[in-house]
């Protein structure tokens, strides 16, 4: 069980660490959001769901999967929404501001 954990957290950092060299790297805000959204998304729910197997089920579990289910909600619409601003904005790529 602590080999499966291991190699879930494992993955999840490597996750958030491909959304951090994305940010980065990309220079266009939309590019930006696309790289950090999906990869932390996914590299922390891995990250939460190696924690889980790692500690075996006990009552500590039911407050890490609250908080997946929470930042499975609300990055996405984080991320829509600094789009969105984006978009309104007419943000170009040449734009420090």
């Amino acid at each position: 069980m602590t080999l499966t954990s291991t190699l879930l957290m494992a993955l999840g950092l490597g996750f958030v660490f491909i959304g951090s060299l994305g940010m980065l790297r990309f220079h266009d805000i939309y590019s930006r959001l696309q790289a950090s959204g999906v990869s932390d998304n996914a590299g922390l729910v891995l990250i939460l769901l190696g924690l889980v197997l790692r500690s075996g089920w006990d009552r500590h579990d039911i407050t890490l999967i609250l908080l997946m289910l929470v930042l499975l909600v609300t990055n996405p619409i984080v991320t829509h929404s600094i789009a969105r601003s984006a978009f309104v904005q007419h943000h170009r790529e040449g734009d420090t501001e």
